[in-house]
């Protein structure tokens, strides 16, 4: 039986890799097969195998960036700091990133990047700075600013559901250092553009304005300080999450229908999938070897550095999601041994800086290239897309790994 999982594992995993425009068909499907191999598929049993709380945080989110959008948010923000650029392209463009870093780590990296990257498209119209360098620095501040949170990215997500670390404890320990790699890669991108002088006409927007997009945000923010403070209120994330969206289209009077073609419906059965076979796997009680191996070394800095550089470099690979699901199974047994919490920050750290390190690693990867593809029948290579990703992605793992020396220390 152990073998017919872990063959089962193995070709899930393959198809993550070789085949990913149907890995959530395919992992969702090896999931279920690999429950029922062992006799544990029923409809009672699956919430503790599947973490319900995860999906509906996923899921809230999702519905609630879909109305905001419909509103009109995210383009009255992009419009508002061009505006505040008064024309000066290299100031809109390093504002742009912030707005990036910063929308990332309460959206959905994905919607970000749609919303910014055309922005940044059309300034590369107007200057000399190569389309390819704003859309791959866009990406990087799109997946740094979800590292820093836990509701920034599916990774931390998970993390937060497994971990049961509160929800500002994501932001105390990962914000400043997302913030650290920020400003540092700004400095390096204001002083490698050239100087420009052309400056662009800003112009008053042709749209219609309408006000209720404010409405819509303080909702939103609202949402977030429930989040912030859900251990006090005493609410999941989950349903937070979930009944905020549902007030939101209870308002509007929509339906689901109408924005059900918002919904991740891919990174929803993913992860139901990744569950699956991550339960299987602790059933036949697979990990023990590793868990045995680490157990001597659980409160020491090597393993949480060990985390961190095989999580950051697997998740080139492999993706971030799949890497996490299989990281916090082993991290949980062995905090549940004695092991710090400190793991899960070097296992958020790994997966959210390895997140840049290729072209497939992430979603929001995926979908930056194929903007740049669609707009300017550009391509990024996977050479020209983790070549140019390296020395960021090296600087925040060193950055990372000086954090985790002075936790332990300190």
């Amino acid at each position: 039986m152990t073998i017919f999982i872990l063959f089962i594992y193995t070709i899930a995993y393959a198809f993550i890799i070789f085949k990913p425009h149907i890995s959530s068909v395919t992992t969702l499907l090896f999931g279920i097969v690999s429950i029922l191999l062992l006799g544990e598929f029923n409809f009672e049993n699956l919430p503790a195998i599947v973490d319900f709380n995860t999906l509906f945080i996923l899921l809230g989110m999702m519905l609630t960036i879909s109305i905001l959008k419909k509103h009109g948010v995210f383009n009255e923000i992009s419009e508002r700091i061009v505006k505040f650029s008064k024309g000066n392209m290299i100031l809109a463009i390093l504002l742009i990133d912030v707005a990036i870093f910063l929308l990332s780590s309460l959206l959905d990296n994905v919607t970000t990047i749609l919303i910014f990257i055309p922005i940044l498209l059309y300034i590369a119209d107007i200057t000399d700075i190569d389309y390819k360098l704003l859309t791959i620095n866009a990406i990087f501040f799109s997946n740094l600013g979800g590292m820093t949170t836990a509701i920034g990215d599916p990774p931390n997500i998970v993390i937060y559901a497994v971990s049961n670390l509160s929800f500002m404890s994501f932001i105390y320990n990962l914000m400043p250092i997302g913030f650290i790699v920020l400003i540092i890669q700004i400095l390096v991108l204001n002083r490698n553009f050239k100087k420009i002088t052309y400056k662009a006409q800003i112009t008053e927007s042709s749209m219609q304005k309408n006000n209720t997009w404010i409405l819509y945000f303080i909702g939103f923010m609202f949402i977030v300080l429930l989040m912030a403070l859900h251990e006090e209120v005493g609410l999941e994330l989950g349903f937070i999450t979930l009944v905020g969206a549902l007030i939101m289209l209870f308002v509007e009077g929509t339906d689901f229908q109408s924005v059900i073609s918002e919904v991740d419906w891919d990174t929803l059965f993913l992860i139901t999938g990744l569950y699956m076979l991550n339960g299987a796997l602790e059933k036949i009680e697979i990990f023990a070897p590793l868990i045995n191996l680490f157990e001597p070394i659980k409160t020491s800095l090597l393993l949480a550095i060990i985390i961190l550089w095989s999580s950051l470099l697997l998740t080139g690979f492999l993706s971030a999601l799949p890497v996490t699901l299989l990281y916090v199974t082993i991290i949980k047994k062995l905090v549940s041994l004695g092991a710090p919490i400190d793991l899960y920050w070097a296992l958020a750290l790994g997966v959210g800086i390895g997140g840049n390190l290729t072209p497939v690693a992430s979603m929001c990867n995926i979908v930056g290239s194929n903007v740049l593809r669609n707009y300017k029948k550009r391509t990024l290579t996977f050479a020209e897309f983790s070549s140019s990703m390296l020395k960021p992605v090296m600087l925040s793992g060193i950055i990372s790994t000086v954090f985790l020396v002075f936790k332990y220390l300190l």
